[in-house]
């Protein structure tokens, strides 16, 4: 049974089985590969601030370390070395005079330090700052702002003024505290200067050979939080490695979903395969093979191309490992890339679901080929032609139940009030329903098959006429090799669709509730007070004829007894025109002092109605009562709880500027004016951001277009898979069907019309998975959407031009995937094939 085996292994039949191994082993391999190489950049990152590093001493937030902290240290016993270490924010004005800020928080400043073992930056190009006058920036920055060595750049110091440095050195610097805004390495006199630095960020320590850092660790007496070197580099990877667990859960759906097609094509291709030699099965039983024996030859023939498979994957492992960590197949994605790291791990997996992919796939066809009794296995009908009545009963019912669970849950997620767990339930049910879907594929498929090749066939006349029944005559088959393609392209419909319509949405609702041009919003500044936009600034702008309307909202923190809530106030002249939100209960108009307008989304105001007593306290003790005069959907801009300009003096007496200022530019202005006289307004005031909507919505659209892209890229790998299944299943039907394929040919069937069969019968196929793939991607694409909006209205959009893209790729890989067999179909001679 051993060589029999062997000999089953024909590279011919079983080579595309392999090459489905070999690329979702490969991915999977290429995903843990990445996630290695990706940790290790990343560690090697961050411990540049722990280098050398003994014994740390980090400031609680919005704290200092006093000066003296250093002496302290440098007087206990066995510490060789220490150094105070100062980060003081300090935004960066681009050459465009405009605040350089990472998600609304401008960069920081450090100084050079006077020892260079402990200081946590590299520098890559230029010097050190030796001056006063001298600066050094991280890289990011510098690619971000086009800043080279010689230029003049600015930063933005404690008096809210310009300050000029002449920019020596660019520097290779982890963000101060983890972030990934700009930072400028200053002398420490600069600093101290620019920013009105009174003590350290953090004091670090090296330690005698022989000493136990822990030993020095229980000495120190400072405030702050005191770690050994090894505690903060462990630290310090934790806060790396969290940077990309979201990615590689991510890569890692995407990898099951190529397991998942692999598994289907393997799967069909042992079935097909098993069903062509039910003869030669049928003959070793005959002369004394058990069912036992037979199982064992099925398993080791899949074990073996499996492990083949699996030792080819590797290498596409590595070279998809590579890609991603050079960025190539994740654009906008910054993170560090370093040497390709290869572990025992990703070689050991991939290995191993190599071979227990291919075995647990031909399970099913191994057990099925054991069931046939040897006389009935001389004639048996090929796979998936007709099936028990039982077992089809079995299918409908099996898929009923999962209709009916998948539809309950549903309904159950879009009456869910959390949009998170909405998503989630929807997404379950949908997954319920997509089963229930393949199982009763095979049922469906041949009528739907004919439905998409009735008018070509029309137009091409015999040969699609032929390849739609070749296709409607096997259903079984034509199902599984459909089933593998329908995945892909279903995911790919539903993620465009999801997009489109969160995109949609998302505008409108933008657009509806603030029909403005710009926001105008003070950076993010750490400090005790909140940072406001001057009156003066709204002012100068309302006397501007550039534009028509020019509103202040202004906001605050408080408390209620449902936790804490953001109030703000907003010019009474603008709602209804600038303030638009959408309204659940109540009237907008019916706001005056002592009433309010409350945002139902949020969770401190859960179950809050028209009509309700709100009790509002603010930060200096300060308590007024508001009565809700109205509900919105969900919080906006102005806050979660809107009260009247009165009202806000009440609970905030002190309060000065405006939190943000809405702008929108008079009819006839140009963009390029409005922005100018925007710019000039804010000249004193560099601390003050201009968000441009239409740039945000720009910039959204192409983060979402980007999203999308990624998703297509990675599901294209399922989609290669998937039209390898194609081929594999065109190639060996060719080989069942070579005595028709001859009989055609006497009847005057030309080499031409052979292969258009072929072709059309794969695009036929291709097609028909697309269009279920299409129809059910949309459907819960928009059902996802909507369950994620909760109540905000969702509006439906619909990608089509996606969407007929996806059929249409399909088809395009369908008709790719029967170049080789309808070529070799054509080939055979007719008298030969009519001889075997």
């Amino acid at each position: 049974m051993r060589r029999t085996a062997l000999s089953g292994l024909r590279p011919r039949r079983l080579v595309p089985t392999a090459l489905a191994i070999v690329l979702a082993v490969g991915f999977v391999a290429g995903i843990m590969i990445f996630g290695d190489t990706t940790r290790a950049a990343l560690l090697d990152e961050y411990a540049r601030s722990a280098r050398n590093v003994d014994l740390a001493v980090t400031a609680a937030d919005r704290t200092r370390l006093p000066l003296s902290t250093v002496e302290e240290i440098g007087r206990l016993d066995g510490v060789t070395a220490v150094e105070g270490r100062m980060a003081e924010q300090a935004p960066l004005i681009d050459r465009d005079g405009r605040l350089v800020t990472e998600f609304g928080v401008p960069g920081h400043a450090v100084d050079v330090g006077d020892r260079a073992e402990l200081r946590p930056f590299d520098l890559r190009t230029g010097g050190l700052p030796q001056g006063d006058g001298d600066a050094a920036l991280d890289a990011r920055s510098a690619r971000r702002t086009g800043y080279q060595v010689g230029d003049t750049i600015a930063l933005v110091g404690a008096d809210e003024q310009r300050h000029e440095f002449r920019l020596v050195g660019i520097v290779d610097i982890t963000g101060v505290d983890g972030g990934n805004a700009s930072t400028v390495v200053l002398t420490r006199p600069a600093l101290v200067r620019l920013t009105g630095a009174t003590g350290f960020r953090e004091v670090v320590a090296t330690v005698a050979d022989g000493t136990a850092p822990a030993a020095v660790r229980s000495h120190v007496t400072a405030p702050g939080k005191v770690r050994t070197g090894d505690q903060l580099r462990r630290d310090l990877a934790r806060e790396a490695f969290s940077q990309i667990d979201g990615l590689l859960i991510g890569l890692q759906l995407f990898a099951v979903v190529a397991v998942l097609v692999a598994a289907l094509v393997i799967a069909n291709t042992f079935n097909i395969l098993l069903a062509q030699r039910m003869r030669e099965t049928a003959l070793l039983r005959c002369v004394g093979a058990t069912r036992a024996q037979v199982f064992r030859r099925v398993i080791a023939e899949a074990a073996a191309v499996g492990f083949t498979g699996a030792a080819l994957g590797i290498g596409v492992g590595l070279a998809i490992g590579f890609g991603l960590s050079r960025g190539g197949a994740l654009p906008g994605i910054g993170l560090p890339t370093g040497r390709l790291v290869v572990g025992v791990s990703p070689v050991l997996v991939a290995l191993l679901l190599g071979v227990v992919l291919t075995t647990v796939s031909a399970l099913v066809p191994a057990i099925r080929a054991t069931r046939v009794p040897p006389i009935a296995a001389l004639r048996i009908t090929p796979f998936g032609r007709g099936g028990s009545r039982r077992g089809r009963v079995v299918l409908v019912v099996s898929a009923a139940l999962l209709i009916v669970a998948g539809v309950a849950l549903t309904v159950a997620g879009m009456r869910t009030g959390d949009p998170l767990t909405a998503m989630v339930i929807v997404m379950v049910g949908g997954t319920s329903v997509f089963l229930a879907v393949l199982l009763l594929l095979p049922l469906f498929i041949g009528p739907l098959v004919s439905a998409v090749g009735w008018l070509p066939g029309r137009l091409a006349g015999a040969p699609v006429r032929l390849a739609v029944a070749n296709a409607r005559r096997n259903p079984g088959r034509t199902a599984a090799t459909t089933a593998a393609l329908l995945v892909g392209v279903a995911l790919m419909a539903g993620g465009s669709t999801i997009a489109a319509t969160v995109n949609r949405t998302a505008e409108a609702q933008l657009d509806k509730a603030f029909p403005v041009d710009y926001l105008l919003t003070p950076a993010v500044t750490g400090g005790d007070r909140p940072a406001t936009v001057p009156a003066a600034v709204t002012a100068g702008l309302r006397a501007d004829p550039a534009f028509d309307l020019v509103v202040a909202v202004r906001q605050d923190n408080a408390k209620s007894t449902g936790g804490g809530l953001l109030v703000g106030t907003i010019d009474e002249a603008a709602i209804g025109t600038a303030f638009r939100p959408v309204v659940s209960a109540g009237r907008l108009t019916d706001l005056r002092p002592g009433t309010a307008v409350v945002a139902s989304g949020s969770d401190a105001l859960a179950g809050r109605r028209v009509g309700d007593q709100l009790r509002l306290t603010g930060p200096g003790g300060h308590s007024i009562t508001v009565t809700v005069a109205a509900t919105v959907q969900s919080a906006t801009l102005v806050g979660d709880v809107m009260v009247t300009d009165t009202d806000y003096r009440a609970l905030f007496p002190a309060a000065v500027g405006a939190s943000l200022v809405m702008v929108r530019a008079a009819g006839g202005v140009p963009a390029t004016t409005a922005r100018h006289q925007i710019d000039a307004a804010l000249a004193a005031h560099p601390l003050i951001q201009v968000g441009d909507l239409k740039e945000f919505r720009d910039e959204r659209n192409n983060a979402i277009d980007q999203i999308v892209a990624v998703i297509a890229v990675l599901l294209a790998l399922a989609l290669i898979i998937a039209l390898v299944g194609i081929a594999n299943t065109l190639s060996l039907s060719v080989l069942e069907r070579t005595r028709e394929s001859a009989l055609l040919r006497a009847l005057g069937l030309t080499r031409g019309q052979l292969r258009v069969t072929l072709l059309a019968e794969a695009v036929l196929m291709a097609a028909a998975g697309a269009v279920v793939g299409v129809a059910f991607g949309l459907v819960y694409g928009l059902l996802t959407a909507d369950a994620g909006f909760g109540e905000v209205d969702t509006l439906i959009a619909v990608p089509v031009g996606q969407l007929g893209a996806f059929v249409g790729l399909a088809a395009l890989a369908g008709t790719l995937a029967a170049v080789l067999p309808s070529r070799r179909a054509a080939n055979v001679a007719v008298v030969v094939a009519l001889a075997d």
